[in-house]
């Protein structure tokens, strides 16, 4: 569904059209003149053109399969995509133009002929056509003159010219060629003789038989070292934890024999379970002798032997280990030396395998280049008979047209029509753009059915507060301002409704548009002819009453109609406009309430009947419901709108608005228009040529006053 928004700006586009199409039908007769006069212009033209006449000649661009086999030994001889643009390019070219020029018959001139027939080469290339034919390898060469002969003959002479011209270039560009490729095959040849001699050289130098494989043993020398190194490594480490255990262990045989490597030695295994037993067999003793007892010495004496062999055998073994442990570091001194060697030659190596590589290189690509050049030379011999068989042939010759193909006189002319339509309407919507505000806003209310009742200038507001209505000011823009409201008084005055209605209320679209200075000015402006009574009746946002220097909180409509206080106690005169006020009264809580009494239906008649001309400043109609209700009782309301504040468009919008509501609007009165001097000149010619009508109107509204007096 459509949001509210878009719905709104789907209805301001469909009021825009609308606007527009109302201004193109008041403006018909103008643009039927203007496009007429377009039409006219152009068929006088397209009737005075002469014929034009066109020949056309058909070429085949043979590619690479054709009957010529040396062609196809030449590259981009082909008649692909890349080869017709360039043939089309040359067709096309001025240099190519300028040489069939130079051959075109004198009888012939394309045209207007100087010295050295300047322009005839650029006729030439403004009428010449030139297209491929889809699908296909032909070209199509066309041209348009006023001549048919001539037509014919530049065709065909295009087509020969053409032949002879590229054979012409190919030739010339295959003698350039084959000077250039021997040059170049002769410095190839030099450069890889001198590369073959640096190869020979380097090789002899370094005694190179294959560098790859000497580079291939040195890899895995380097790669064995490594492993031995990691073997020995990790043998050192070993024999230091096992040294360092050993020595932490000392005397201690229980921690010795807890040393795996220790207790798995035959000595030492044997010596440990000799010296058990004789412990125990000690201990046997020590049950039935004493210490001095021989016995007892002599197996104290051979567990002393066999503790003494224990820790011998011990020293013997950590000796051993140690022995080994520097074996083993002169080893890795040695295997480090020889990785480095190693490492240096591998470098060595790789260096002398790289400047072989690039030698080898360098002769490899200039025997490329040099079979290369070979072949290219090989071609351009060949290409010395591609004149004899040109790859361009002529398939359909030009002939003489005999109907001409332009103008399209009938097309040009509904092409003028269509355009002096366009142009028309344009110049009418600038001219409506262009024109003064009044006459726009005039014709949309016509559209809607209402008059326009007159136009007040915007005015600078000096000295007071800006947001109150204006009652007083000075200078000739005031006085400027004063000649519009006398002039919005005598449209009011003449017309033959709102003459004899003395209930005069007025409203606006939206606040702050400027009825109640207009109010205010009105009154003023009515009170130098008639007895008039200004009411405000915008309950809900009162003006007047602060406006004359009054208390905004005094008594007036509402008391009244509340019958609280009287009329006397609610009106008050204000000598700024020599008229009486009724101002608001007490701000109610519901106004429309208020509003819709009975009493206030009937205060206004009788107010009819006690004053000429009862001014009511009611409440925006858009905003609130408040000047509807007011409508009933006056029967038509009279609608401010500000220019400035409410564009074109918008007013067309909420003239459809109040349309569809039902609203009785008796007149548009446009606000804060642009001031113009020659309309108040206008406006006082108009009242100068008027003044029997306006006496006479004012001499019956007297006649009427003194009756009901």
């Amino acid at each position: 569904m459509m949001t509210t928004q878009q719905r709104n700006h789907h209805e301001n586009d469909v009021i825009e059209l609308s606007v527009i199409l109302a201004i193109l039908s008041a403006r018909r007769w103008l643009i039927l003149l203007l496009t007429s006069l377009i039409f006219s212009v152009v068929a006088v033209f397209v009737s005075q053109l002469p014929p034009m006449y066109r020949a056309s000649t058909t070429l085949m661009v043979k590619g690479n399969m054709t009957a010529n086999p040396l062609q196809s030994l030449i590259p981009g001889a082909s008649s692909g995509k890349d080869e017709l643009d360039t043939q089309i390019k040359l067709l096309t070219s001025t240099q190519f133009a300028e040489a069939v020029v130079r051959k075109l018959p004198e009888q012939y001139q394309l045209g207007q002929p100087l010295d050295a027939r300047k322009d005839d080469s650029q006729a030439l290339l403004t009428g010449l056509t030139v297209q491929v034919i889809p699908k296909t390898s032909l070209l199509q060469i066309s041209f348009s003159h006023r001549n048919a002969e001539l037509t014919t003959v530049l065709v065909n002479l295009v087509a020969e010219n053409f032949i002879n011209y590229q054979s012409g270039l190919m030739q010339q560009q295959n003698f350039q060629a084959n000077d250039w490729i021997r040059q170049r095959i002769d410095e190839v040849h030099e450069k890889l003789q001198q590369s073959e001699q640096k190869l020979q050289q380097f090789r002899q130098e370094n005694n190179i038989v294959d560098i790859n494989s000497d580079i291939d043993i040195v890899k895995q020398e380097i790669s064995q070292l490594y492993n031995d190194k990691r073997n020995l490594e990790r043998q050192a480490e070993e024999l230091e934890v096992l040294l360092a255990k050993i020595f932490r262990a000392g005397r201690n045989f229980d921690e010795l024999i807890a040393i795996s490597e220790v207790a798995q030695t035959p000595v030492i295994t044997s010596l440990q379970q000799q010296l058990s037993l004789q412990q125990a067999e000690f201990a046997q003793l020590k049950l039935s002798y004493l210490e001095k007892h021989p016995k007892y010495i002599a197996a104290n004496r051979k567990i002393e032997v066999t503790t003494s062999q224990m820790i011998a055998e011990v020293g013997k073994l950590t000796a051993n280990y140690q022995v080994r442990q520097r074996d083993i570091n002169n080893r890795l001194l040695e295997v480090h030396d020889k990785t480095a060697k190693a490492s240096t030659r591998q470098e060595a190596l790789v260096q002398v395998a790289q400047t072989h590589k690039k030698l080898e290189t360098e002769i490899a690509a200039n025997m490329h280049l040099l079979n290369t050049l070979t072949e290219k030379m090989k071609e351009t011999e060949l290409m010395k008979d591609v004149d004899k068989a040109s790859n361009i042939l002529v398939v359909d010759p030009a002939v003489i047209p005999t109907e001409p193909v332009g103008p399209k006189k009938l097309l040009l002319s509904i092409a003028a029509l269509i355009i002096g339509f366009v142009v028309s309407v344009f110049v009418v919507l600038v001219l409506h753009f262009f024109a003064d505000v009044t006459s726009k806003y005039r014709h949309v209310a016509h559209r809607f059915g209402y008059k326009l009742l007159g136009v007040v200038p915007q005015i600078r507001v000096k000295g007071i507060d800006k947001n109150l209505p204006v009652i007083q000011q000075k200078g000739k823009q005031y006085t400027l301002y004063q000649e519009y409201i006398r002039s919005l008084r005598t449209n009011i005055l003449l017309d033959k409704q709102l003459s004899q209605q003395r209930l005069l209320a007025l409203t606006s679209i939206s606040p702050n548009e400027g009825k109640s200075s207009i109010c205010l000015q009105l009154a003023k402006s009515f009170s130098e002819l008639e007895r008039v009574i200004v009411i405000d009746a915008d309950l809900r946002f009162p003006a007047l009453a602060e406006a004359l220097g009054e208390n905004p909180h005094r008594p007036g409509l509402t008391n009244l109609l509340a019958k609280t206080h009287s009329f006397e106690q609610c009106v008050f005169y204000s000598k700024e406009l020599n008229a009486d006020v009724l101002p608001s009264g007490i701000r109610p809580m519901n106004p429309l309430l208020f509003l819709s009494m009975p009493r206030f239906d009937a205060i206004l008649k009788v107010l009819a009947k006690k004053y000429d001309r009862v001014i009511i400043e009611c409440p925006p109609i858009l905003s609130v419901s408040d000047a509807m209700i007011v409508a009933k009782c006056v029967g038509k309301l009279e609608l401010v709108v500000d220019v400035k504040k409410t564009p074109l468009v918008d007013f067309a919008a909420k003239m459809e608005l109040l349309e569809q509501s039902g609203v009785n609007i008796g007149g548009i009165i446009l606000n804060r228009v642009k001031n113009d001097t020659s309309n108040y000149y206008a406006t006082s010619a108009t009242r100068a040529k008027q003044p029997s009508a306006l006496k006479q109107l004012l001499q019956d509204n007297l006649k009427k006053s003194s009756v009901h007096g």
